[in-house]
C-alpha cells in the first residue's frame, strides 16, 4: 500500500542546449534574443527583461556580459553547451582534486551545470557560481530620507544610533548610512525593520495610520529581481575539466541499471504506471532519437552521436523528480522505504551524470 508523505524539494533543472553556430544566435536581427532568452529562461544581455543573468569572468576576475563574450567569438563553427544541474551534492564522494572554488561551485547543489566553448582543437570550459540577487535595492541614503519623512523621524535617529552604535565610530547616523554600499545595506535594513515595533508599535491600543503602513509596505518591497539566480561562469582548467565529465557509454550503463532497478521495485510493489514509465524510460536508450522535443531537435541538428542523443532521450524521460504526483511524492512502510529511498537517489545521480555526459558528448 502506497503512504503520501511530505515532498521532497526539487533538485534537478531540465537540461539545455544553445549553440553560438545556429542562426538564432548568430544573426539576431533575423531571430529576437528575446525568443532565445525565453526558450532558455535567463537572461543574456545587459538590458534583458529578464532577471535572472548569465556573466563570463575572465581569468584576472574581470566580467562580461554573456552577449559581449559571444560576440567576441565569431566563428560560425563555434559552439556553446549549458548543461544545467545540479551536481551531485555529497561532499563526501565529490572530486577533492577540484580546486576550492571549482568544487564548491561542482557541489554546489542549484543552478547551471558545465559550460563549455569549442572551435575546431580550442576548449574553453566554465563552472558556475550563483549570484543571489539583493533582497533590497536601498541606498543608505535614501533609508535615512525615507525615515526622516515619517511622523516619529527624531525617534528612529535615536533607535537607530542605538542599534548601529558600535559601528558608527563618531559618525552620525546620516554619514554612516551614506557610506554604505548596496550590499551593505541589506543587513542594515533587516536590523531596521524591526525597530517598528518600539518606534511605531501598532495594536493594543495604538493607532494606525493606513496611509503610513502604506507607505512603509511600498518602501520596504522587496526588488523585483530578487526571487531569481543568476550565474557566474569562471574559467576551467583542462585537466579540472576532466574530472567533471564521464563518458557516454559508462553513463548509459548506469542509468540502464539504475532504470531496471527501480522497475522492478514498481512493479512489486503493483505500481503498473510507474512501472510502464520505467520501461518506456529504458526503451530510449535504444530507439531512433525523434525530433519530439526542443532538447532533442537541436541535438539531431547538430549531429550529435546518435548513443548520445539516446542517452539525452532517455534522461530526460527519467526526471521523474518533482511536486505532487511524481515519482518521489510516494511513501511506503518499512522497510520498502529504505529500498524506494535508495533506488530513487541512484537513478537521480544517474539521470543527472547521462545529461551531463550526452550533452557534452561532442565538445569533448
Amino acid at each position: 500500500m502506497v503512504h503520501h508523505r511530505p515532498m521532497r524539494p526539487i533538485d534537478f533543472c531540465t537540461s539545455l542546449l544553445v549553440t553560438t553556430g545556429n542562426r538564432a544566435l548568430r544573426q539576431p536581427n533575423q531571430v529576437p534574443w528575446d525568443d532565445i532568452e525565453e526558450f532558455m529562461s535567463i537572461g543574456l544581455r545587459q538590458d534583458s527583461r529578464s532577471y535572472s543573468r548569465v556573466t563570463m569572468l575572465d581569468e584576472r576576475g574581470g566580467r562580461l556580459s554573456f552577449r559581449e563574450w559571444l560576440e567576441a567569438r565569431a566563428s560560425p563553427e563555434a559552439r556553446l553547451w549549458f548543461a544545467r544541474g545540479p551536481w551531485e551534492t555529497n561532499p563526501e564522494e565529490g572530486p577533492k582534486e577540484l580546486p576550492i572554488h571549482i568544487r564548491e561551485a561542482f557541489l554546489g547543489g542549484g543552478g547551471m551545470g558545465l559550460l563549455l566553448f569549442t572551435q575546431g582543437q580550442r576548449v574553453e570550459r566554465f563552472m558556475p557560481g550563483e549570484v543571489r540577487p539583493r533582497l533590497y535595492e536601498i541606498s543608505g541614503k535614501q533609508l535615512w530620507e525615507f525615515l526622516q519623512g515619517r511622523k516619529q523621524a527624531k525617534a528612529w535617529e535615536e533607535a537607530l544610533t542605538r542599534e548601529l552604535a558600535p559601528e558608527l565610530e563618531g559618525r552620525s547616523v546620516r554619514a554612516f548610512l551614506e557610506s554604505r554600499t548596496l550590499d551593505d545595506m541589506q543587513e542594515i535594513i533587516q536590523r531596521t525593520m524591526p525597530l517598528s515595533v518600539e518606534v511605531e508599535p501598532v495594536g493594543d491600543g495604538h493607532e494606525v495610520e493606513p496611509e503610513e503602513t502604506v507607505r512603509w509596505n511600498t518602501f520596504f518591497s522587496p526588488a523585483p529581481g530578487s526571487s531569481s539566480l543568476s550565474f557566474e561562469y569562471f574559467p576551467v582548467g583542462p585537466g579540472d575539466a576532466v574530472l567533471t565529465e564521464r563518458d557516454v557509454s559508462s553513463c548509459q550503463a548506469g542509468l540502464a541499471s539504475a532504470l531496471e532497478a527501480v522497475r522492478r521495485f514498481a512493479e512489486q510493489q503493483g505500481l503498473k504506471y510507474w512501472s510502464k514509465h520505467f520501461r518506456r524510460c529504458l526503451l530510449r536508450l535504444s530507439l531512433e532519437p525523434q525530433p519530439l522535443e526542443d532538447l532533442i531537435e537541436l541535438l539531431l541538428l547538430h549531429r550529435l552521436p546518435r548513443p548520445a542523443i539516446q542517452l539525452v532521450n532517455a534522461a530526460l524521460a527519467s526526471d521523474v523528480f518533482g511536486g505532487m504526483g511524481s515519482w518521489n511524492d510516494l511513501g511506503f512502510p518499512e522497510p520498502e522505504a529504505k529500498q524506494y529511498e535508495e533506488l530513487s537517489n541512484r537513478l537521480l545521480l544517474a539521470m543527472k551524470a547521462a545529461l551531463r555526459a550526452g550533452i557534452n558528448a561532442s565538445a569533448l
